[in-house]
Order: structure tokens, then sequence, then C-alpha cells
């Protein structure tokens, strides 16, 4: 990949700090309109991995995983 290339993609990429909450750890970066999601619980260590076309959908699912039990796995997750 050319330096010009490299270039581009890195300004459109953000990453941002983890937040703790509910005992879930939420660390998310996005590119464009696409968002990364890394969702760990404190309580299990289960990771859960989701990427997003759109944020709404992204913050959609962090409000969902929030509402659970962090010191319970997520069988359908």
């Amino acid at each position: 990949m050319k330096n010009s290339q490299k270039n581009k993609t890195f300004l459109k990429l953000k990453s941002f700090n983890p937040v703790l909450k509910n005992n879930w750890v939420i660390k998310f970066s996005t590119y464009d309109d696409h968002v990364l999601l890394v969702i760990l619980s404190m309580m299990t260590g289960q990771t859960i991995i989701r990427y997003f076309d759109n944020e709404d959908g992204a913050v959609q699912f962090i409000n969902f995983v929030l509402l659970q039990d962090a010191s319970e796995d997520l069988p359908f997750l």
C-alpha cells in the first residue's frame, strides 16, 4: 500500500478508550460509518466482537448488552 493510501486510511480510522459500565468493558473503533465493538465481561471474561455498518445498530447492541448480567455468560451471542 502506498503512503498516500495509508494516510487516507489512518485519517478515517478512529479508536476510543475503553469504557467500564455495569462490569462490562466496551471498546469501539470507527472507520467511516462502520463500527467495530469489542465488549468484555469483567466477571466471566466473555468477549463479544461485533461489526456494524452504522452507529445506530452499534448503540442499540451496547444498550442491550449493558442490561444483561455480566456475571453470567450470554449463550446466545
